[in-house]
């Protein structure tokens, strides 16, 4: 049985995002079966069954950048009501009125040109029949939508205020295929004018041997700032051990059998003196001199990585992650005041590194 209301967690997930990147991420994760209710569909409804198969394709074009709001596939066959229903392939979304947004707009219409697909953007005159019921128009996509509309389709309780006017400002686009009953265009043109061949990493800005330890809290950033600023294979992630161990990374049971694999594999790193980055929070003195203690054992520096990243925002993104990645917003404001009373010296760290500006301070 599936409550007719939002849940609490989703709501929240909802109102924490403030950038059509944010809805984009979040309409990906529901359209992945990841969190149960998206702002503009009824409560704790995913896809329609038919579109299913489009899921992989529409989760891309909202990470690309195409934040998409409706889509259906191209079948020509009776339906429930015994009429013939035929469809054509379509897609319609917003993507930012920026110069990365703009590109991806290029991009998506000089492939769906090339391709015979109609495109529909804010100076397309009119919209596109896309469903007949027994020969006669039922659907249309590629109208331009009022404030009122869209208001519909994106709720003021469920959407900030300043994130609804940059939809309001944004590029409305729609793509749909001629021909009724076709299927298999559409999807794979947007697919292929979606992918951009994978960037090649910058060198690493720390390559210093050292133990690094992130001193965070829950949606600090801390992934994402070992991955930007350290080589590739120095990070142990306490996250990506317990997932090892359990199949996901919040199944607290397995964290006893993560933190045994954790520390083995830090022995072994600091042992042959690699550089090496801890990635968890590390919110208690207790375990902060644990690890400064053992680097000093095996005679490297310790030095503490601070993401300086205020609560509200940790609490914010927590907010919009998936449940299985989600922290209590309790534990998240625990583990900040336990970041908050740090203190370098006496937890026997070398230096501070602060992402910021990259520079080090010297603790001694």
């Amino acid at each position: 049985m599936r409550l007719p209301w939002m849940s609490r967690t989703d709501r929240s997930r909802w109102r924490a995002a403030r950038s059509m990147a944010d809805l984009a991420e979040l309409t990906a994760l529901w359209l992945e079966g990841r969190i149960a209710s998206h702002a503009g569909v009824m409560p704790n409804y995913g896809p329609d069954e038919e579109t299913a198969h489009l899921v992989p394709v529409l989760a891309l074009a909202n990470r690309a950048g195409y934040l998409t709001d409706n889509s259906q596939p191209g079948i020509s066959e009776p339906g429930f009501d015994g009429r013939w229903w035929e469809q054509r392939a379509a897609v319609t979304g917003w993507v930012r009125r920026d110069r990365a947004g703009i590109d991806l707009v290029n991009r998506i219409l000089d492939s769906a040109q090339a391709a015979g697909l109609i495109v529909c953007t804010d100076s397309h005159p009119e919209s596109v029949t896309a469903t007949t019921v027994d020969g006669y128009g039922n659907t249309t996509f590629g109208e331009q939508l009022s404030t009122r509309d869209l208001r519909s389709v994106w709720p003021a309780h469920l959407i900030h205020r300043d994130l609804f006017r940059q939809l309001q400002g944004a590029i409305q686009l729609t793509v749909i295929d001629p021909k009724y009953g076709r299927d298999d265009l559409l999807w794979d043109v947007l697919a292929r004018a979606l992918y951009t061949p994978p960037v090649l990493p910058a060198a690493p800005a720390i390559t210093e041997p050292g133990l690094y330890v992130l001193i965070a809290a829950a949606g600090a950033g801390k992934t994402t700032l070992a991955d930007r600023y350290f080589p590739a294979g120095t990070v142990l992630e306490l996250d990506a051990l317990r997932t090892l161990a359990a199949g996901t990374p919040a199944d607290q049971s397995a964290t006893a059998a993560a933190v045994t694999a954790f520390d083995a594999l830090l022995t072994a790193r600091l042992e042959r003196g690699l550089l090496t980055v801890l990635s968890a929070t590390h919110a208690e003195a207790v375990h902060r001199r644990k690890y400064t203690a053992l680097a000093h054992r095996h005679g490297m520096d310790a030095i503490a990585v601070l993401p300086d990243t205020p609560l509200a925002e940790c609490q914010r993104r927590n907010a919009m992650r998936p449940d299985d990645e989600r922290v209590p917003p309790r534990t998240v404001r625990y583990q900040a005041r336990g970041v908050a009373g740090f203190d370098a010296k006496a937890d026997g760290f070398d230096a501070v590194l602060r992402p910021t500006d990259l520079a080090l301070t010297d603790t001694r």
